[in-house]
């Protein structure tokens, strides 16, 4: 007889840890879509956005390809395009990772004017000083991709995309330090984009104007 409670005590234990097992799996995802990995709806808009950005920025080294007259702006252009394609397919690959742990996408809360995503290739095919104008236009979208990497860096959890996002700010502050010096030596004064951005930063519309004017001449 007391073999046989035992057994149902077994029994019943066995089965108390297995619901609470599935009630644990139940409640793994939060209200804010946070997957267990530990990532967020920041990260999955850090790299959709990225992707895109990172996309509008080999569309303009292609057109320096062709265009640029400086030995120097070529040579960036090939290697902002191996650089980010190969940050592309990483950034793709953690995202389908990400949707397939039903994490939701956020939001960076960035304008589009703040991440350098206010151009065009035409802004380029139209500049009568094209050297000059393909620096100031990808010196103010690597400022973007420094902003959008530092609020992945303050927001997001994903330890690959804060990886990766440490990799932009380092690898695109020492790139607009690199034009800005090409530009002060060729056309005697640094962009009007600015250089690396200051934490907290904001795009001033003035400046959206100066390289118009500058691109027009």
């Amino acid at each position: 007889m007391k073999r046989t409670k035992s057994r149902f005590a077994l029994a019943a234990g066995v089965i108390t840890v297995a619901l609470v097992s599935l009630t644990l799996v139940a409640c793994g995802g939060s209200s804010d879509g946070d997957s267990e990995a530990g990532a967020n709806g920041v990260d999955r808009a850090f790299a959709i956005e990225m992707i895109d950005h990172h996309e509008m920025a080999i569309e303009m080294a292609k057109v320096a390809q062709d265009r640029a007259s400086k030995p120097q702006v070529r040579k960036l252009a090939a290697a902002v395009i191996v650089a980010q394609q190969s940050e592309i397919d990483q950034l793709k690959q953690i995202d389908k990772q990400l949707a397939d742990e039903n994490v939701e996408t956020g939001e960076l809360g960035l304008s589009d004017s703040m991440m350098g995503m206010n151009m065009n290739d035409s802004m380029l095919m139209r500049s009568k000083k094209f050297d000059r104008a393909f620096i100031d236009m990808m010196i103010q979208h690597h400022r973007g991709a420094i902003r959008m990497a530092r609020v992945e860096l303050a927001e997001g959890e994903d330890p690959q995309l804060r990886e990766l996002a440490q990799a932009i700010i380092r690898d695109q502050s020492t790139e607009i330090e690199e034009m800005n010096a090409w530009r002060s030596a060729w056309y005697g004064k640094v962009s009007p984009a600015g250089g690396v951005p200051d934490e907290g930063e904001e795009m001033d519309e003035e400046m959206d104007e100066e390289m118009d004017e500058e691109m027009d001449h």
